[in-house]
């Protein structure tokens, strides 16, 4: 066989067509799959940070859940206007069944917060240490919300038995409500004691 120039020809156009079609088609293909690529990769990295944000969703529902458990523990303990009168009551009762004196109680101004309000009573109470440190103890236990924010301990200067004492001290209760009923309950529990 012999190779002149109509071979030769013939050999360039065969190696020109596959060079050709990369410049006309493969190049742009190539182009667009590294473009499809990069936006896949986008896409998946969007994926990621979604199912991170999906997760953490996840867990503030739980959170959320556990918080309102928690804030409906809490009303629970928090009684009702028409209750307060009974807690001071039951206040009132613990310090006699401890073998205390109260000498005075009065009550401040209510202090309304967003879904709460709370009563401050001023106290005075006169008795045994060891019948005080009890009463402590057992208003600890009440099932409402109480709170001492102020207290003074004082030995009483007029008795000579060992322990006696003059307690004066703000007794913080915390109720739900409307203010003008627990006003109410406050000054009937007042003008009663």
């Amino acid at each position: 066989m012999r190779f002149g120039l109509r071979e030769a020809l013939f050999v360039l156009l065969l190696l020109a067509v596959p060079v050709a079609s990369y410049f006309v088609v493969f190049r742009d293909r190539n182009q667009m799959i590294v473009a499809m690529r990069e936006d896949i990769a986008r896409d998946q990295q969007k994926l990621t940070k979604l199912e991170q944000t999906h997760a953490v969703m996840r867990n503030l529902d739980d959170e959320i859940q556990k918080l309102t458990e928690a804030i409906a523990a809490f009303e629970q303990k928090l009684p009702e206007q028409r209750e307060v009168e009974n807690v001071l009551k039951e206040v009132w009762e613990l310090a006699r069944g401890n073998s205390l004196t109260p000498k005075s109680v009065r009550t401040d101004k209510i202090e309304k917060q967003a879904q709460y309000a709370q009563v401050p009573i001023k106290m005075q109470i006169i008795g045994d240490f060891d019948g005080f440190y009890t009463f402590l103890q057992e208003l600890e236990r009440l099932p409402r919300i109480t709170r001492i924010p102020e207290m003074v301990l004082k030995k009483d200067p007029r008795s000579e038995v060992d322990g006696a004492m003059t307690a004066e001290m703000t007794l913080t209760i915390f109720f739900e409500g409307d203010q003008d009923a627990a006003a109410t309950a406050a000054s009937s529990t007042r003008s009663r004691l």
